[in-house]
């Protein structure tokens, strides 16, 4: 005989005990029935928690390795920038911005203009947005203007040229 799964002794627990409960006379008829389902039952449930348990080792095995390669990953991550600071650098040390060869190329792109905010409280209404509680410099809007204007005359912001990067095709 084949152990039934839990839903199908589920089932059939309830409908004996519902039997049981409309009929009292029945309660005594089902009584047995239902205690050798119910051992069946528990029986079938220590099973499962058996394998539930048996799991336990294989996910913490596997908690473990993703630390692992996380860990991994970011040694290489931490690599590679290392390096494409190390070639940046030496590339704008040595003035020279394209480097071809029949595999990929290497550009040094300038770095794009970003806004700084020197002193918030100096800068005008116009230039400022407010999200939900506190106003915050609209970084867009002042750098919309430096552009329109070519220079910056606004009050509390001044415009820096970020890093320039590598792109390599």
């Amino acid at each position: 005989m084949a152990i039934k799964p839990l839903y199908e002794m589920t089932t059939e627990i309830k409908e004996l005990k519902a039997l049981a409960d409309a009929d009292p006379e029945m309660e005594i008829a089902v009584a047995d029935t239902l205690e050798a389902i119910e051992m069946e039952f528990q029986d079938k449930a220590l099973a499962v928690a058996t394998i539930f348990r048996n799991l336990e080792p294989d996910i913490e095995g596997i908690d473990a390795e993703i630390k692992r390669l996380q860990a991994r990953k970011k040694k290489y991550v931490n690599h590679r920038a290392r390096l494409v600071d190390y070639l940046r650098s030496n590339m704008e040390a040595s003035e020279i911005t394209k480097i071809d060869c029949p595999l990929f190329s290497i550009t040094l792109a300038k770095g794009r203009e970003k806004v700084i905010v020197d002193d918030q409280e100096l800068v005008p209404d116009d230039f400022m947005r407010i999200p939900d509680v506190q106003a915050e410099v609209d970084k867009n809007k002042v750098m919309d203007d430096y552009r329109t204007e070519g220079v910056c005359n606004i009050p509390g912001v001044h415009i820096e040229r970020g890093q320039s990067s590598i792109r390599i095709k």
